[in-house]
């Protein structure tokens, strides 16, 4: 594999590292235990990308760069600014995912060998289910849903009697 290939493998390999430090942040806002779950799904997915894609690089001869770099900071600072509850979480994930899914994209736009290119479609198409799951919550305000309201109604519940205590 080409060093061209290998420093776009690498860049996927930050945006994944990154996406499961943000999810992170985002999982430890939310209150709907639906949207914990399928959050925690897709930082799964995400440090899954990391694995595959970090093999590859190693085939190649190369040491993957699995690190944040200050991109990888500001994205994780904002989510956990912006991250208040199942609304806001989603909302900086959706911004996520999007970012994703454009940077996969503009992978699949250049030379990847056989192997490299099949791993990056199977992720994009992993991203682009992350942000159509997203799209759908936020779209369904699942945050109000019955169980999404019984969830914050126990959360609450739980902080005045940790309060009484």
């Amino acid at each position: 594999m080409n060093k061209t290939a290998v420093s776009h493998l690498n860049k996927l390999i930050q945006l994944d590292t990154d996406a499961v430090l943000a999810y992170q942040q985002a999982i430890d806002a939310c209150e709907v235990s639906e949207v914990r779950r399928k959050l925690k799904s897709f930082q799964d997915d995400h440090q899954q990308h990391i694995n595959d894609l970090a093999e590859l690089v190693r085939a190649s001869g190369e040491e993957p760069k699995i690190k944040r770099d200050l991109k990888g900071f500001l994205i994780e600072g904002f989510t956990a600014l912006a991250s208040r509850g199942d609304r806001s979480a989603l909302l900086s994930m959706l911004g996520n995912e999007e970012l994703s899914n454009r940077l996969y994209e503009a992978a699949l736009k250049t030379e990847l060998p056989g192997e490299a290119r099949t791993v990056v479609e199977r992720n994009r198409e992993d991203e682009e289910r992350h942000l159509s799951w997203i799209q759908e919550a936020i779209a369904a305000r699942i945050w109000e849903t019955k169980e999404g309201a019984a969830a914050v109604a126990e959360e609450g519940q739980g902080k005045k009697d940790k309060g009484a205590a």
